[in-house]
């Protein structure tokens, strides 16, 4: 089934920078790094401070940044949308950013580039961060019976509502029969409780506040749509790869250390998420966690950008092939 929606989180900030920028998105992210005198290059960092970004504030805690030769300054972005004029605009080298966000903005023109990853989808239902809830009250008792319901989203348009729509569709509703309306996160269980949306697609760790407010689980949409795909992922411009890809793939490195070692000790990554996310200690102590993993490839990303340009979340073409760097 094909619908027609370009609707994304990221879409703002995607036409603010092809404003801005025009056709000089060929020059975009070109401000040259600075060397150190003992040879380390110095780069700065775009990037959410949720809990997919962990493993770059394992990188820098651990001192694994240095030991490739960066020294690396780690800048939070207001918004997820706000990491790509970050990058455009030279004041950031490198951003994590989420896939279907980056995809979205490559098909809009922005020449972007992936090189890595730090988490992934998971295939286990009970694992996956992402899951709809209904009150519990709720008349609604099968997945079947959210056909012409409401379900309160995130962001419209972006990789939630996509995921959603694909588990929906592949365990045998009609998405289009059903309404997507955007709720923030942190009003969701209140939209819910109040009978404002039917259903809310939420993810840990207000997940943890739904079911200790008895809402009832039905989903898993990430685990039953997409799974084994690219979820957050490591991007650079075209012009900075270009004269920088030594840079680029001593960052990788550090990266995938730090994220192979934040899948060995969840703990730790529960004990630094408070500092940086602002999540509480105690909720950072049981949230289900993402499935860190730097197993990054164009298979992977293929999963989401074929979804994407099925169900119409782009007008233009995403070439996989020149958006994910290969593997040097």
């Amino acid at each position: 089934m094909t619908t027609t929606i370009y609707r994304t989180v990221a879409a703002g900030a995607i036409a603010l920078v092809l404003a801005a920028t025009g056709t000089a998105c060929s020059s975009a992210g070109a401000k040259p790094t600075t060397v150190s005198a003992d040879g380390t290059t110095s780069i700065t960092v775009t990037l959410a401070p949720i809990v997919d970004s962990a493993p770059l504030y394992i990188a820098q805690e651990k001192g694994l940044f240095k030991k490739h030769g960066l020294n690396v300054k780690i800048t939070p972005a207001p918004t997820m949308g706000a990491s790509i004029p970050a990058l455009v605009s030279g004041a950031a080298q490198i951003g994590v950013l989420a896939n279907v966000d980056a995809m979205q903005a490559s098909a809009a023109g922005i020449p972007l580039r992936l090189f890595g990853t730090t988490t992934v989808t998971t295939d286990k239902p009970a694992q996956d961060p992402g899951k709809v809830y209904v009150a519990k009250n709720s008349p609604i008792r099968e997945l079947s019976d959210l056909n012409g319901k409401t379900i309160g989203v995130s962001g419209l348009g972006g990789a939630g509502e996509l995921s959603l729509r694909v588990a929906l569709d592949k365990s045998g509703l009609d998405s289009s029969r059903i309404k997507f309306l955007e709720v923030p996160l942190d009003s969701m269980l209140n939209s819910l409780e109040r009978g404002q949306v039917d259903a809310i697609n939420t993810i840990s760790p207000f997940t943890n506040a739904a079911e200790a407010a008895g809402a009832r689980y039905i989903l898993s949409p990430g685990a039953v749509a997409v799974p084994h795909a690219l979820q957050f992922v490591l991007a650079t411009t075209e012009q900075f790869l270009g004269g920088n890809r030594t840079t680029v793939e001593n960052f990788k490195a550090a990266v995938d250390e730090a994220t192979a070692y934040a899948a060995k000790n969840p703990d730790a990554v529960r004990a630094l998420l408070p500092s940086f996310s602002g999540t509480p200690k105690d909720l950072a102590a049981v949230m289900q966690l993402p499935e860190f993993n730097s197993d990054f490839t164009a298979d992977r990303a293929r999963i989401w950008s074929e979804l994407i340009t099925k169900y119409g979340f782009v007008k233009g073409k995403i070439d996989v092939d020149t958006l994910v760097v290969p593997k040097a």
